[in-house]
């Protein structure tokens, strides 16, 4: 390995470590703290790695391409507002805006987009993970004040929807920036980044959708550009780019599945259980299917119902019509009474289908773990 190729993979890694003492520090929250150490870093990767690539491409072409499709995602959540709804930002467009946020969001893009070019110099597998971890920490940082990681749902959401997410998008920026420099990424995460400071509705789009459009959406651009401006595709491997093609797409697939079933908003849905009300018949811990069906519950039927905005599951004991108005009185298998008033059909969520045994029980220890914290 030669001797930049060494330096950069121990810069990278020198810069992870900071960026993750930061993270657990708590002041990556800070975004002016995050744009200034990202300002600093650029400088240091700026001066230490001079040598730059001679890219084989018109780079005003992919500019223009990363602009189009930047636009096109917001056009695509904008058109999800139509049926989803909108909500106003609670940052409005000013002076405080532009300094707190519009500033020093645009220096992190920037600055880490100059760390990921001058990483990919001399590219190796390792220096390319490399920048893939550092974009993901840095993405992740914009986002430590919308999700409180101090919460079960700020940290599961800031875990599995932000994280991921960030990982598919920080892949495909190391592609364009490897192939074709820094700046179509720049011009593409400025878009995409930005908006909600400048457009004073967003839309109200729910945040598994939201997820697996941030995961699918880098997919079809590196599809694009893979076929459409790749100068080096006819010398590749055309098998092993098929095969990852095709597993990025399943990927996409099973993604939908568990997004339709987790977010509860299909004719499918999941949930686990959370307490001993049902136990024997569903056990603390199981993942339960159900189906969102409203008219044909009957008698001895397990029904999930919201009462609160607390998912329930118990059995139905007793089904009555009164005054035109279907009730239905439930009772948790374990319980010694039943429960108390009854269940209206606007309450009712669906019908358990079938379990599986214990597989939610990690989300409930650590539901154990933040409530301790709390």
């Amino acid at each position: 390995m030669s001797k930049n190729k060494v330096r950069i993979i121990q810069m990278e890694t020198v810069l992870i470590a900071i960026l993750l003492i930061c993270t657990l520090a708590n002041l990556l929250t800070n975004k002016m703290f995050t744009a200034v150490l990202l300002v600093v870093s650029a400088i240091v990767f700026i001066n230490l790695i001079k040598k730059k690539r001679i890219l084989r491409v018109n780079k005003k072409k992919i500019v223009i391409v990363l602009l189009l499709f930047g636009l096109f995602y917001l056009a695509l959540f904008y058109t999800l507002g139509i049926y989803t709804g909108f909500y106003h930002q609670t940052k409005s467009f000013g002076l405080k805006t532009i300094i707190n946020y519009i500033i020093p969001i645009t220096a992190i893009i920037i600055s880490t987009e100059i760390i990921r070019d001058r990483c990919l110099v001399n590219p190796s597998i390792q220096s390319k993970i490399a920048t893939v971890v550092i974009g993901t920490i840095v993405d992740v940082s914009l986002y430590l004040d919308v999700y409180k990681i101090s919460t079960m749902n700020g940290f599961l959401a800031l875990l599995g929807f932000v994280t991921f997410a960030s990982i598919a998008n920080n892949i495909l920026f190391t592609y364009i920036s490897d192939k074709y420099g820094e700046e179509p990424v720049i011009v593409y995460k400025l878009i995409t980044y930005l908006y909600l400071y400048f457009i004073p509705i967003a839309p109200d789009v729910y945040i598994f959708f939201r997820t697996f459009v941030r995961m699918v959406y880098p997919l079809i651009i590196y599809t694009y550009l893979d076929k459409y401006y790749d100068m080096d595709r006819e010398v590749r491997n055309i098998k092993v780019m098929h095969s990852q093609i095709f597993s990025l797409l399943s990927c996409s697939i099973v993604m939908i599945l568990v997004i339709a079933l987790i977010s509860c908003k299909f004719y499918y849905g999941v949930l686990v259980i959370g307490s001993e009300s049902m136990a024997h018949t569903l056990d603390k811990g199981d993942v339960i299917f159900y189906v969102s069906e409203k008219n044909k519950i009957n008698k001895d039927d397990i029904i999930v119902f919201k009462k609160d905005d607390v998912k329930i599951v118990h059995r139905v004991i007793l089904i009555k019509m009164i005054n035109h108005e279907t009730r239905y009185y439930t009772k948790g298998d374990a319980n010694k009474s039943k429960d108390e008033g009854y269940v209206l059909k606007n309450e009712l969520q669906g019908k358990v289908l079938f379990k599986i045994k214990y597989i939610g029980a990690p989300t409930l220890w650590l539901r154990e773990i933040f409530d301790k914290e709390g």
